[in-house]
């Protein structure tokens, strides 16, 4: 675990050797909204037995440092933020790993950097942010900006997570929650208004990836839309697309065995 610096924040980064020696280009995984690399745990073990596996901490998420300018940030800044640190610690390219927020910064930087993505694998995967329904995200208050400040990270992270879904119902939703809140308000909120107060839309950059292409999309969330992950597939030229009917949006870490599984038989076994 290290701090990388790059231009203008310093990112927290976990990063591990595989434990076999293996020719595989390491696994990048990169979170979604105000998570962190933690969220990835249960992801490493498998992941690790053929491959180096780094997770990144976005600017101002989990364990990295808040960016020297404050919370003013937007998209293009996370997506230069993560080209950096594939460019300084796996040059040769990766197999990117992105959840939500994290995949579509991989589909942009599989677009804009095709050498850096050697495989691109995205989970929960919105074509645009702004499709979802804001109501789950916004519990006792009329946005999400507002319910992220009033309630805190903790208690945001509970009760959305209860209306979407992803819980655990056990005390790991504990767990998950103060971690989650390791994330500053004011970052969270900048993340949002990121992602949803701009054009972000993966119909700019689809079409331009060359990567093999992954696509993991749960049957039962409110931000997704079946149509919308076809779509998705559509846009990404060959890209392959596996539904998991009965899996909210948080799959990636209800079920990280399972999917992991489906990841290391994409990137070293093929598509099938």
């Amino acid at each position: 675990m290290t701090l990388l610096d790059i231009t203008g924040c310093a990112l927290h980064i976990t990063d591990e050797p595989a434990r076999a020696d293996a020719p595989g280009a390491p696994f990048v995984l990169v979170h979604g909204l105000a998570r962190s690399g933690w969220f990835w745990r249960d992801w490493v073990t498998p992941l690790r037995a053929r491959h180096r596996v780094i997770r990144i901490d976005l600017r101002g998420c989990g364990r990295s440092p808040a960016p020297a300018d404050g919370a003013d940030f937007g998209f293009t800044d996370l997506v230069a933020d993560v080209q950096q640190v594939i460019g300084k610690l796996a040059p040769s390219g990766v197999n990117y790993v992105g959840e939500s927020t994290g995949g579509l910064i991989g589909t942009v930087v599989a677009a804009t950097s095709p050498a850096s993505i050697a495989t691109l694998s995205l989970i929960s995967t919105p074509t645009r942010p702004a499709d979802g329904d804001p109501r789950t995200k916004s519990p006792g208050a009329a946005t999400p900006e507002q319910s992220l400040r009033e309630l805190g990270l903790e208690q945001w992270w509970l009760r959305s997570r209860a209306m979407t879904g992803d819980l655990f119902n056990d005390r790991r939703d504990a767990e998950y929650a103060a971690e989650f809140a390791r994330t500053p308000v004011s970052v969270a909120v900048a993340m949002w208004k990121a992602m949803h107060e701009t054009d972000v839309d993966l119909a700019r950059w689809a079409a331009d990836v060359r990567a093999p292409t992954l696509i993991l999309s749960p049957g039962r969330s409110t931000s997704l839309s079946a149509a919308g992950q076809r779509q998705l597939q559509q846009m990404i030229p060959g890209a392959v697309l596996r539904t998991y009917p009965d899996w909210t949006h948080g799959m990636y870490f209800l079920h990280p065995a399972e999917l992991a599984a489906d990841v290391l038989q994409f990137v070293d076994g093929g598509p099938g």
